[in-house]
């Protein structure tokens, strides 16, 4: 124990300490910028025709690839009429339509649950379950459930979520 009058020490957290490269950040950035300055200024380097032959290069690779894609695409596409596609395209349709209409009537459905329906007491707040936290994602609602003080009962509120 610490006697009266008698004070301690305190030691100083090394943690808080700046590291001398934290310290000094800015310091040799400015120094790898002016030596990089100087480096092209006495540098025997084309370096314009090189970037502009990697540019040309890099698009080069990106239309042959473009171009390779729509061939494989072209010749998978033999393999399907064109009503094979038109029905995907129509079943996606209606699986869209689908959940953009239950995701508005869950919201209707529940979005005021402010007491218990059964009982009429207080209700409170519990965590989601991944299932519930999965719908929510997918259908971007709020989605919070709650369990009642009194009885047995568990409901959800639903909400859309607010548009940035």
């Amino acid at each position: 124990m610490n006697e009266p009058g008698i004070e301690r020490k305190r030691r100083k957290s090394k943690r808080h300490d700046k590291s001398v490269i934290r310290e000094f950040m800015v310091e040799i950035l400015i120094g790898v910028l002016f030596l990089f300055g100087v480096f092209l200024l006495f540098e025997q380097m084309e370096i314009k025709s090189v970037v502009f032959k990697g540019i040309v290069s890099f698009f080069q690779t990106i239309t042959q690839g473009f171009s390779n894609f729509l061939g494989s695409l072209l010749e998978t596409s033999d393999l399907f009429e064109t009503s094979d596609i038109v029905g995907s395209i129509l079943i996606l349709l209606a699986f869209l339509l689908l959940s953009i209409r239950v995701r508005q009537k869950a919201i209707v459905r529940l979005y005021e649950l402010s007491e218990c329906p059964e009982c009429g007491s207080d209700l409170v707040h519990v965590h989601r379950n991944q299932l519930q936290r999965f719908a929510g994602f997918v259908f971007r609602l709020k989605i919070r459930r709650y369990q009642c003080k009194q009885c047995d009962f568990d409901g959800l509120r639903m909400r859309a979520m607010k548009s940035r």
